[in-house]
């Protein structure tokens, strides 16, 4: 028999609202002493988050929060099943709130967090599974300093059965961050050169504070040809006085696959290689 979400929710004390977008809402709660975060999904039948569920288990990375515990119960106030997600609470922000707040990546904020990410691409790209939204919504920035990547919704386990209609003209992507061959649903050209698109451009924008392929009233259209296209201003930043940092963020936004690196192992040791370059105490 399904518990009653009104059963789920006394297992826990001290519960706040976080968040709420979409179908999710999000809390944090003390469970047993432990505060975690309680993730409540209307579509008990989303299969993008069944399968988030299923990757994150798989996974268990140092940078991705646990899953402690998911399943379904009933909800009398809408008289349907929903999905529960019980997870590692990570005390930080969202690298968008972090930007909408005025902050900008120094040198070494940038280099430090894009060092992360590409240790985390490394595993991803190790058990074949593409994240396909990286963004600023998906890096959280924790209080004790380490760096945390988040929704896997949209991640692809290239092992594994598509979600995606092949005759669809689109593939699922966040507009501004995801290539071409993500956002064409060329399925067969996705591979994790893909995601270094996305995280060259999410680094662009948190050094910048602006997406370079997109503004705030931009149609779809618009943004889907300058991602396509445009080709940003390189970055400025002090500490990069030969330039290396802002080719190696270009070289991550290439159009062409062929021009990114081949493999998030590539990416990593390019990136080291220009290390000694960078004045990383610079601000």
């Amino acid at each position: 028999m399904i518990m009653n979400k009104n059963e789920l929710m006394a297992r826990f004390s001290d519960i706040t609202r976080i968040k709420k977008g979409g179908q999710k809402i999000v809390y944090k709660a003390k469970l047993e002493g432990t505060i975690v975060a309680l993730k409540i999904i209307n579509d008990a039948t989303d299969r993008r988050v069944q399968q988030e569920i299923t990757l994150v288990n798989s996974l268990n990375l140092n940078n991705v929060p646990h899953i402690i515990e998911s399943g379904v119960v009933y909800d009398d106030s809408i008289s349907e099943d929903v999905l529960y997600i019980i997870e590692e609470y990570l005390d930080g922000i969202s690298l968008r709130d972090w930007l909408n707040s005025g902050n900008r990546f120094n040198l070494k904020q940038a280099y430090d967090v894009l060092h992360t990410i590409l240790d985390i691409e490394i595993e991803l790209e190790k058990n074949g599974i593409l994240h396909r939204d990286i963004n600023p919504n998906s890096i959280i920035l924790a209080k004790d300093g380490n760096t945390y990547l988040i929704d896997f919704g949209l991640a692809k386990d290239l092992n594994g059965a598509s979600l995606t209609l092949t005759a669809a003209n689109y593939g699922p992507f966040t507009p501004g961050y995801a290539p071409q061959e993500q956002f064409s649903n060329l399925k067969n050209s996705q591979d994790v050169r893909t995601d270094l698109f996305s995280i060259g451009v999410t680094i662009y924008e948190a050094c910048t504070g602006r997406n370079p392929f997109r503004k705030e009233n931009d149609v779809f259209v618009d943004i889907l040809t300058k991602t396509a296209n445009l080709i940003p201003p390189r970055l400025t930043l002090s500490g990069d006085k030969l330039g290396y940092f802002s080719q190696y963020i270009n070289m991550m936004m290439a159009k062409s696959q062929s021009q990114r690196p081949n493999t998030a192992v590539d990416a990593k040791r390019y990136l080291e290689a220009i290390k000694d370059s960078l004045e990383l105490g610079v601000l």
